[in-house]
């Protein structure tokens, strides 16, 4: 009898572990998007699509070297 009452209390104990650790997820989903999101960073690249370079002077602009470069501008 004192088995069976131990086996059932191991049984419900580790019952109640497992849903505390599955509710407890939810940081490791917060990891999984910040990967995602770095990931997807680093496939996009430095494209330098909506940069305008003016100007001549030291600053790099898609191979030259300008005096004002602007970028990052968008409606996003």
């Amino acid at each position: 009898m004192k088995k069976k009452t131990l086996l059932k209390l191991i049984f419900t104990v580790s019952c109640l572990l497992a849903a505390y650790c599955l509710l407890n997820n939810r940081e490791t989903m917060a990891l999984n998007q910040l990967a995602f999101q770095n990931i997807e960073a680093l496939a996009n690249g430095e494209d330098e699509g909506n940069t305008d370079c003016f100007g001549r002077g030291s600053v790099d602009c898609r191979g030259y070297h300008v005096e004002y470069k602007i970028s990052g501008y968008s409606l996003e």
